[in-house]
């Protein structure tokens, strides 16, 4: 195997001489994405000697790994390479990643998204309406349901019941906090 392709992959312990003889150690991560392989990530830590070490290894299936994270690295007694285990500052303050689209449609002004049911029945709309995005749900009667909490943030918020009135539940106390509360 190439010196290229051998550091690509991420070479065996038995490969590299200077690799400490310690069977866990913490590293940090240098690159979170693999060029080839899915669940390795590069990390960097210094061998017994003071010489630093850049190796690709695997992390434990499902562990989302950044960069500049301080990992735990792992070898185990019958294997020959370090595993990722854990993230040793997972609980320190992470910005928030940006989103890439995994897909996008371009709507004109006259155009919308539809998602529909297995039936062809029209269920939800998306389209660009004249103050901005307008979500329409097709259906007469919507139940919405979470099983944790709903907020809802915005600048401001308005309810409107163009037929009937408005309903308000709740198996507990029901508490309005306003700078001004006005009732009619």
């Amino acid at each position: 195997m190439s010196p290229a392709l051998e550091d690509l992959l991420g070479a065996p312990v038995a490969r590299h001489p200077a690799m400490p003889a310690a069977r866990c150690l913490i590293a940090a991560c240098i690159d979170d994405r693999h060029p080839a392989l899915q669940g390795r990530v590069r990390v960097e830590f210094a061998d017994s000697e003071g010489h630093k070490q850049r190796l690709w290894v695997p992390a434990l299936h499902g562990l989302a790994v950044r960069v500049s994270d301080r990992v735990l690295l792992v070898r185990p007694d019958n294997g020959d390479e370090w595993i990722v285990t854990g993230v040793v500052d997972g609980f320190a303050w992470r910005p928030e990643l940006a989103k890439s689209p995994a897909a996008q449609v371009e709507l004109k002004r006259d155009e919308c998204l539809q998602v529909v049911s297995s039936a062809g029945q029209p269920l939800v709309e998306v389209s660009q309406g004249s103050a901005g995005p307008v979500v329409r749900l097709l259906e007469p009667d919507v139940r919405v349901e979470f099983a944790g909490k709903l907020v809802v943030r915005a600048e401001g918020i308005e309810f409107e019941a163009t037929q009937g009135q408005v309903e308000i539940k709740a198996s507990a106390d029901v508490v309005i906090k306003g700078e001004l509360v006005r009732l009619n």
